[in-house]
């Protein structure tokens, strides 16, 4: 048994069956950066979600707050603060009444405060209301 030895291997021609580990290393890096971004954009949704929505609840209560200030006749010129008790426990305001040039106007600084992880923040609404029972 005499032969030639042949470095030819024998699936040489036919076309290959499968996937390198290079190739599947690649596709799951690029299938994980694509999954880290998309889960940072949502991410980034829910936190402007919740701003847009503490921030709408903020302007509505400013609105009522001052509604009330308003129904309360001329101001005296004090500074108060409080809270929304159990309709909305997060949220606090505090208002302030100066004086200003003119007697029968006062000037009415509220502020509606909450609390976003550990930061503050504030929706800040200025008014002047006038005296209109004018003695």
């Amino acid at each position: 048994m005499t032969g030639t030895w042949s470095l030819r291997r024998e699936d040489e021609g036919r076309s290959p069956r499968g996937f390198t580990l290079l190739e599947v290393l690649i596709s799951l890096a690029i299938v994980a950066i694509v999954l880290i971004t998309c889960l940072r954009a949502q991410n980034q949704s829910i936190r402007l979600y919740q701003l847009s929505r503490d921030l709408t609840i903020a302007t509505i209560l400013a609105r009522q707050k001052m509604g009330e200030i308003e129904l309360t006749g001329f101001p005296e010129l004090e500074e108060e603060e409080g809270d929304f008790e159990d309709a909305f426990p997060e949220f606090t305001w505090r208002q302030r009444v100066s004086e200003t040039p003119f007697e029968e106007a006062r000037r009415v600084d509220l502020s509606i405060i909450w609390k976003e992880g550990t930061r503050e923040r504030s929706v800040d609404v200025i008014a002047y209301i006038t005296n209109t029972k004018m003695e």
